[in-house]
């Protein structure tokens, strides 16, 4: 025992796994300081339908205390076109100037100039995509709500100016109209019903496949590797045993996206656009990528696979903007968002239950991106039953010849 504690290949796997866990932390934590913080080029819509020069105002305010980094304004065209933009998921949210809003602006002015008490304020539209979660719903709710907020007092400011230029007294109704010139009615653009779980079906589901292929990819072979060895009679040969990991992958991935499938929509209820009869095949296809996806890594890594593992799918819940929006993480998990292929899945799984199931959404980059993570998995693996059945019939000819030698040297008595 103490013979071990001697040997530096036995400390190996504990300074090695200290170290990735500080990795870790170093790489994740930086996640939760602070969304304010950390907002990068939140996808937004404006739309300035005014006939007048007040909606200019607000663009003019916009592009001076907006930070451009941090918020990335779109100019739609109509209201019309922004509703589109939404239901694809290519915004979080839009603001709409309606075309009489100069004009609303100058009824609120007539009114409290004349003392008018039957006028109501100005109107702004905000619309909202509810599919992409609660956090993103909420900080382009948000966000919204402070443009409308700033407009109303700076239209404030201005008429009190008059007011007071005017001497005119006010009533408690104009007071109160005076203080928010300027209002918002707020509205779900998808019409989605309430049981959206926040919005975290699609991660969930997603993440599910995830730790699916990475455990399937290990236990499967450990197990048959046990099942071979044991006293039963089954011998196979290394390509075989690759081949029978492949039909039991695809066993495992048929039976976890039907489990998913009768939990999620079953037991929970959770709200779909799509067909299920759509959305199984692609949660099927997403399992089996992964399992290909993690078995092929354990082949081209060996004993080290579990510590590549483990981080591609740590990382791809970080960076899937399931949880978190894409728009609120350090560059780091943006950059992986792009590379894994969890972000992928999670958008097509959410362009399926909330979009329903439009390429426009991200369904068609996620069956694009997906597809080509199957089929250079499937290539990798593929590569290794080849080279392992060269291998098996070498080491089947070495057997042969080793059986040979004994015959060819037999005494014979005419000799």
């Amino acid at each position: 025992m103490k013979q071990l504690f001697k040997l530096s290949s036995a400390w190996f796997p504990v300074w090695l796994i200290t170290l990735l866990m500080l990795i870790m932390i170093s790489v994740y934590l930086p996640v939760f300081v602070g969304a304010n913080k950390n907002l990068t080029n939140v996808p937004l819509i404006i739309v300035n339908e005014d006939q007048g020069t007040a909606g200019d105002l607000i663009l003019l305010n916009l592009k001076e205390n907006q930070n451009e980094h941090s918020f990335k304004w779109h100019h739609a065209e109509s209201e019309k076109k922004a509703l589109k933009e939404l239901k694809n998921n290519q915004g979080y949210g839009a603001l709409i100037i309606p075309a009489n809003f100069s004009k609303q602006i100058s009824r609120v002015d007539d009114a409290l100039l004349t003392r008018n008490e039957s006028r109501e304020p100005a109107t702004l539209k905000i619309l909202l995509n509810e599919g992409i979660g609660q956090s993103a719903s909420i900080i382009a709710s948000n966000v919204l709500q402070t443009v409308v907020t700033s407009t109303s007092n700076e239209v404030s400011g201005n008429l009190k100016i008059k007011l007071k230029q005017n001497r005119v007294l006010l009533s408690p109704e104009n007071a109160s109209l005076l203080d928010n010139p300027v209002q918002f009615t707020s509205e779900n653009v998808l019409g989605l019903p309430v049981n959206l779980n926040k919005g975290m079906t699609p991660f969930v589901m997603i993440i599910i496949t995830s730790i699916t292929g990475m455990m399937g990819a290990n236990m499967i072979r450990g197990y048959l590797r046990k099942a071979i060895d044991s006293d039963n009679g089954i011998s196979l040969s290394n390509s075989k045993i690759l081949k029978s990991e492949l039909i039991f992958s695809v066993i495992l991935a048929f039976g976890v996206s039907s489990v998913s499938q009768l939990g999620v929509f079953g037991f929970f209820g959770s709200s779909h656009s799509s067909s299920i009869l759509v959305i199984f095949p692609f949660s099927f296809f997403c399992c089996l990528t992964m399992v290909f996806l993690f078995k092929s890594i354990s082949l081209i890594f060996g004993g080290w696979g579990m510590l590549v593992m483990f981080p591609v799918n740590i990382m791809g819940i970080f960076s899937s903007g399931g949880p978190i929006p894409l728009s609120t993480l350090p560059f780091v998990h943006r950059l992986f968002s792009y590379i894994l292929p969890t972000k992928y899945m999670v958008d097509g799984m959410r362009a399926l239950l909330y979009y329903n199931g439009r390429m426009q959404a991200g369904l068609g980059t996620a069956l694009w991106a997906i597809s080509i993570y199957f089929i250079v998995s499937l290539a990798i693996i593929i590569v290794f039953i080849i080279y392992s059945s060269k291998g098996d019939k070498g080491n089947a000819t070495e057997e042969e010849d080793k059986i040979q030698i004994p015959l060819d040297n037999e005494i014979h008595p005419k000799e």
